[in-house]
């Protein structure tokens, strides 16, 4: 955690001129095995590609908060990434309703990017990854089952539509002899579908990161699955979503393409 904070102080006295500023705002994770390390370390890589635009990091859960990113940002011009699977209930009514109480000014300008799981650059980034997990298990011949394991909420349906979409999306590729969603939260649900896998499935955890969804819920499916059965990473852990972020904040911010810093690094 030392070494995040350096890099971020002294990434930051060289972007001192930023003239916008993002909050990435995530749900996050407190004690335990896991922390919020690799959430921070992709607000810094995020920074790192935008010119002119700071990327600071607050968590409704653990440190830090939504308050500490929020007082950290040095430009008035302000705004808000839920770096969330959905644009649902949640991240719609109760979040922004969180950010408020956190920050203590009423009368702050509160402006809310699209989050990321609605990107339009999410499903093409998904079926590039899915592809080359085909590859590297030298199954390139095949077209597997795919099952995306979603948390999907009792009250409202945003996540589990939004799930659904991507599922028709990749199913049109041609790649997958099918493609399905089960969830943690509504039906159907993950424990009733897993045990009858396809022993040649795919299971994608459409999860944001690597929290006690994404590491102890899946590896307790996974134990119930065909052994065969082959589990990809949570989708917020993969390398290619900082470029995601990163171009959705700059088409948001400045309307089009915005040149990324150290973009030859990121290649």
């Amino acid at each position: 955690m030392d070494h995040l904070s350096t890099y971020s102080d002294f990434h930051h006295a060289f972007n001192i001129m930023a003239t916008k500023s993002v909050l990435l705002v995530a749900h996050g994770e407190r004690g335990g095995r896991q922390d919020n390390a690799a959430f921070l370390e992709l607000a810094q890589h995020i920074d790192a590609r935008l010119d002119g635009v700071e990327v600071q990091a607050g968590v409704m859960k653990g440190s830090p908060s939504i308050r500490n990113g929020w007082d950290k940002l040095t430009s008035k011009d302000r705004y808000i990434y839920p770096f969330f699977m959905s644009d649902g209930f949640f991240v719609s009514r109760i979040l922004p309703q969180k950010i408020r109480e956190a920050v203590g000014d009423p009368k702050e300008k509160l402006t809310m990017l699209p989050p990321f799981g609605i990107s339009p650059a999410l499903g093409p980034a998904l079926l590039a990854n899915l592809r080359q997990t085909l590859v590297e298990l030298d199954r390139a011949d095949e077209t597997p089952p795919l099952l995306i394991a979603a948390h999907g909420a009792s009250i409202d349906k945003q996540s589990s539509r939004r799930a659904n979409e991507l599922a028709r999306f990749l199913m049109k590729s041609g790649c997958f002899s099918s493609v399905s969603c089960a969830f943690l939260d509504e039906d159907p649900h993950l424990r009733d579908v897993v045990t009858d896998l396809d022993s040649k499935s795919l299971v994608l955890p459409l999860f944001n990161g690597l929290g006690s969804h994404s590491i102890d819920d899946m590896a307790e499916l996974q134990a119930m699955s065909p052994q065969s059965c082959h589990y990809l990473p949570p989708v917020g852990a993969e390398d290619w979503v900082v470029d995601i972020v990163a171009r959705d904040i700059s088409r948001a911010l400045f309307g089009t393409s915005h040149f990324m810093a150290h973009q030859s690094a990121a290649q």
